[in-house]
């Protein structure tokens, strides 16, 4: 069993760049990258828009549980989760057990920018309007804050992908 300390799991908003820190931040370590979104569309062979389309929300966070459970017993990586799982099935007890947990903590208007970029892979935004992506994001982050605020490390997240890694980076140290 890992001992804490041993994964880097990165939590956030969607559109707060998980999935490119991470992989910057496992090269830069020499460490394996795994995006928990990534996985389940490996397993089940949909997209998750699909799954959140056909199957619905709790199938979907059904299978966020089992590959969380899976990637409890990996080797050291750093690990991108979807933007919701800290906040169901007490899931953010058990990434907080996993190894570092790190809040890459974003402002509304970087959010929306990067979510107005490929609104048609965000399955809780997709056929909102400019507007509509503002208040919903702003909702989520309200409901969401109190498990994210859990984390081991906060980062300020609205840099650039260099400066984001070297703050994580220093603070790891």
């Amino acid at each position: 069993m890992n001992k804490k300390g041993d994964h880097l799991i990165l939590i956030g908003m969607s559109g707060t760049g998980k999935t490119t820190l991470g992989e910057a931040l496992s090269a830069s370590m020499n460490l394996p990258f795994i995006d928990t979104d990534q996985e389940i569309e490996k397993k089940t062979g949909s997209s998750i828009i699909d799954i959140f389309r056909e199957d619905g929300e709790s199938k979907f966070r059904s299978y966020e549980s089992g590959i969380l459970n899976q990637l409890f017993e990996f080797p050291r990586s750093v690990i991108a989760v979807g933007g919701g799982l800290p906040c169901h099935n007490n899931q953010m007890e058990l990434l907080l057990n996993m190894g570092d947990v790190i809040y890459l903590k974003t402002s509304v208007n970087v959010l929306v920018t990067r979510l107005n970029n490929n609104i048609d892979l965000r399955p809780l935004y997709s056929k909102l309007n400019h507007e509509e992506i503002i208040k919903k994001t702003e909702e989520l982050i309200e409901t969401r804050a109190r498990e994210y605020n859990r984390a081991d490390l906060v980062i300020h997240a609205d840099c650039s992908l260099d400066e984001n890694v070297k703050q994580i980076l220093q603070k790891l140290e």
